[in-house]
């Protein structure tokens, strides 16, 4: 299935640098004390995406693959499943719970459930739920049958089922906007107030604008820069009602992925700020403070009146914040299934969603 390579792997980076690394720990100008960091879920398969609405947090498990095993590249087999999930978190009042709302669906990833990719991206908003499932191509040997056939799609959940709005990946195949290559990733989601949805197309290095009715079409192109394509992955609108953009561009003793400013409209870019490594996920508060999950740096950077303050979460993905209060949730080991996967000989903790306070 395409881009664990693309994601992962093939930046180049030494993805157990961060294994090591404890939370609640602040650096770069952060006053009033510490940020503190609670755990509120765990058993979490390659948990990716969060998007906030009305009290819950909703989270992308990419899942842990499957018993069937197919390709032997660089990076080694990939191994394909159904145990890819859509699952929301929330507090009851006296706990965090969390239970998956969808599952079954169709997940890839390193034989021992690592580095997956499947539904990567998930948007909730005003209580509709959406979801971004991978492409895999036909001569990769994934079935093509039902539920494969969401390979590439735009998922509406709605009780218990996710059902294909729009077919992301053919944009790719139809007008191939970056022309580099003729690839597709889709892997971030982001609904719009007015009934659209914009995903990120990692692989096609673009971003494709669905409409309420379901039509998907060409939006915004990314520049190659720094020797690297752009590689988007997150998705965030502005307080400024702007669209923002994160990127996977670069490796991580280069800081050189941006995070774009896309007008809503037209797909035009704006601008962007740079200085970031590889970026796993965007948010920001309704103050306008930017928060950026480096995910090979292992930190969570808030950029906030010229100063950027770091927290340090192991393989940070997804961000949300609470618009009401300004708690920031962050995936965290975010390659790793509920059991954890092995680097360089060590077993990681399997992936969980952290909540930080004063941050």
């Amino acid at each position: 299935m395409k881009t664990r390579t693309s994601l992962v792997v093939a930046t180049g980076v030494a993805l157990a640098a961060t294994a090591g690394i404890a939370p609640a720990t602040a650096s770069g100008g952060h006053s009033g004390g510490k940020p503190v960091v609670r755990v509120i879920a765990t058993g979490l398969d390659n948990p990716r995406q969060l998007s906030y609405d009305d009290g819950h947090v909703y989270v992308a498990e990419a899942g842990r693959g499957g018993k069937k095993c197919i390709g032997e590249g660089p990076e080694g087999e990939t191994c394909v499943g159904l145990s890819s999930a859509v699952t929301k978190i929330y507090w009851d009042g006296s706990a965090w719970q969390h239970h998956r709302v969808v599952r079954g669906l169709p997940s890839g990833a390193a034989p021992d459930g690592g580095f997956a990719t499947g539904v990567d991206g998930v948007s909730a908003l005003h209580g509709e739920l959406w979801g971004i499932e991978t492409f895999a191509p036909p001569e990769a040997g994934v079935p093509t049958t039902p539920p494969w056939n969401k390979l590439g799609k735009l998922l509406r959940v709605d009780q218990g089922k996710a059902r294909i709005a729009a077919d992301v990946s053919a944009v790719e195949f139809k007008y191939n906007p970056h022309k580099a290559s003729l690839e597709s990733n889709p892997y971030a989601v982001l609904a719009l107030p007015d009934g659209r949805k914009i995903v990120a197309d990692a692989a096609g290095n673009d971003l494709v604008v669905v409409s309420p009715q379901g039509k998907a079409k060409p939006f915004t192109v990314f520049p190659d820069h720094d020797k690297h394509e752009a590689v988007p992955t997150s998705l965030a609108l502005g307080p400024d009602g702007n669209l923002y953009v994160g990127e996977l561009n670069g490796l991580t003793e280069k800081p050189t992925a941006r995070v774009w400013k896309v007008d809503p409209w037209t797909g035009k870019i704006l601008g962007w700020k740079s200085g970031f490594g590889p970026i796993g996920g965007i948010a920001f508060n309704s103050s306008g403070d930017l928060y950026v999950s480096q995910l090979f740096q292992g930190v969570v950077t808030k950029v906030a009146h010229g100063k950027r303050t770091n927290v340090k979460v192991p393989f940070p993905a997804g961000l949300a914040v609470d618009p009401y209060d300004g708690k920031v949730y962050v995936s965290a080991w975010s390659v790793a299934d509920r059991d954890g996967t092995v680097m360089e000989g060590k077993k990681t903790p399997g992936g969980q969603v952290w909540k930080i306070l004063g941050f």
